[in-house]
């Protein structure tokens, strides 16, 4: 679905077509937010970068959107995830080679040992927060669970409506999705390593409700 289709879903569903009260760009943070919630809790918007390497260089820059590292490869050789206190060097001199780990410190990814080559592949695998919506974006989430962020929406239009009970009626039907999503996903993180996160070994959904004007 897009935007534009959740929009009118939502607002048919609520007859509020044509409503000014809940205004379009309330709609579209409220997608906005629930695909965040959806992304940190479940782990749903994959994304693969590629880059190479420079010789004398440790430090990748990490992906903007990027929260957590599923997996990277040097040359076509998986990196184990380290410690920034792990740093192997044994002397004042800088080991260089083929990199074997990597570590994460202010939003950089350091390659151990340092590279010794430039045009080596590095490949990342990460999981990813989505991109601010506006009507016409497409949604970064799968598609199986464009429709419930229709309850999501209604659930924050009740509340901004004043209609307690209508609007913990839909959150209910938002958090059964939400975990109906997480067992979904969760095979896919049973194999290989454990996600490694940027910041933090969990990451709770940093995202209340919205439900202003």
């Amino acid at each position: 679905m897009t935007p534009a289709q959740i929009n009118t879903a939502i607002r048919q569903r609520y007859n509020a077509e044509g409503d000014l009260f809940f205004n379009p760009q309330m709609v579209w943070d409220l997608i906005y937010q629930a695909q965040m919630v959806m992304a940190h809790e479940a782990f749903v918007i994959e994304r693969k970068y590629t880059s190479t390497s420079t010789a004398g260089t440790r430090e990748l820059d990490y992906p903007t959107t990027a929260f957590a590292i599923r997996r990277i490869e040097y040359d076509g050789e998986k990196l184990t995830p380290v410690s920034i206190d792990q740093d192997p060097k044994t002397s004042t001199t800088e080991i260089t080679g083929d990199p074997r780990q990597y570590a994460l410190w202010n939003n950089e990814i350091i390659l151990y040992p340092t590279p010794s080559a430039t045009g080596d592949l590095i490949t990342l695998y990460t999981y990813n927060e989505p991109q601010p919506v506006a009507e016409n974006s497409v949604l970064e989430v799968p598609t199986e669970y464009h429709l419930d962020i229709i309850d999501y929406g209604l659930s924050l239009f009740y509340a901004k409506d004043g209609n307690p009970q209508m609007a913990a009626y839909h959150d209910n039907k938002w958090q059964r999705a939400v975990q109906r999503i997480k067992r979904t996903h969760a095979k896919r993180k049973q194999k290989d390593q454990l996600v490694v996160v940027r910041d933090y070994e969990d990451t709770p959904t940093p995202y209340g409700p919205y439900i202003g004007g």
